[in-house]
């Protein structure tokens, strides 16, 4: 909120008397409604992102005309009509326009609907970073700069978990549990959780926290993944996405990567 005198110039800070009147006390209300409208339409955006599932032209058309919706989605990597291509912009019948790698501007069929592309499905992630970057685009719902982690040789594909390694700073159960809840994800019985949606598959990938006791040490333990039934899936059976989401949950709320290799059993 900022004020103006009547000469046109901006006050350094809103006066006292302007910030608890009525007017003032409304206007806080606004900007905190639409903070967390913002937020929302980020949070869809980014289970959008993880779901894999396309999204309706109709839907689209609804609700681009909303900057909080439009700024989400804006200059995502998208697949529209059988092609991929940085999103631009969306018409009111639900035409998208889009950016081929190439720099071309496509415009798929009306009425087709839009996938956002999550990064570990990219063959080059940096070639369309690079695109984005020459256009002046940028995202406010992370993709392109997401961390992507790739499964790798040394594996056991039956496994159904891998090991989990703390920084020192990771601090105890209370400040892992903490720290997941910031970066948005799921706490339940002792994990920090994500759902994510492959190919029509759901998984949970589940990363352990600790024991919850008051002054116990964070205690990091697994990384798995579990389908709808509870049941622990092997690791040559999880998706790239619900690898990658999985390993950068288990790096934000640690602070370290997840161990592979002899310690992935």
């Amino acid at each position: 909120m900022t004020c103006r005198k009547t000469d046109g110039r901006v006050l350094k800070s809103v006066p006292g008397a302007v910030r608890t009147s009525r007017v003032g006390r409304r206007f806080a209300a606004l900007q905190e409604q639409l903070a967390g409208h913002e937020k929302e339409c980020r949070a869809a955006v980014e289970s959008w992102l993880l779901g894999g599932v396309p999204i309706p032209a109709r839907l689209l058309a609804r609700i681009w005309p909303d900057p909080s919706w439009r700024t989400g989605l804006r200059h995502l990597v998208v697949r529209a009509g059988g092609r991929a291509g940085l999103l631009q912009e969306v018409s009111e019948d639900g035409r998208a326009r889009i950016r081929e790698l190439d720099g071309a501007p496509y415009e798929p069929p009306v009425g087709s609907p839009v996938t956002l592309v999550h990064p570990a499905l990219l063959d080059d992630p940096a070639a369309w970073q690079r695109l984005l970057e020459e256009h002046g685009g940028t995202q406010a719902v992370e993709q392109l700069s997401r961390s992507v982690h790739r499964q790798r040789e040394g594996n056991d594909p039956a496994a159904t978990g891998i090991g989990v390694e703390a920084d020192e700073d990771s601090g105890q159960y209370w400040s892992t549990r903490s720290r997941a809840a910031e970066h948005g994800f799921g706490v339940r019985g002792g994990f920090a959780v994500l759902r994510i949606t492959e190919r029509g598959v759901t998984l949970e990938a589940r990363c352990r926290l600790g024991s919850g006791e008051p002054g116990a040490p964070a205690e990091p333990g697994r990384l798995m993944w579990v389908d709808e039934a509870e049941r622990p899936v092997p690791l040559g059976e999880v998706g790239p996405v619900a690898w990658s989401e999985g390993r950068r949950m288990a790096e934000l709320v640690y602070g370290a990567p997840a161990r592979r290799g002899a310690e992935d059993r």
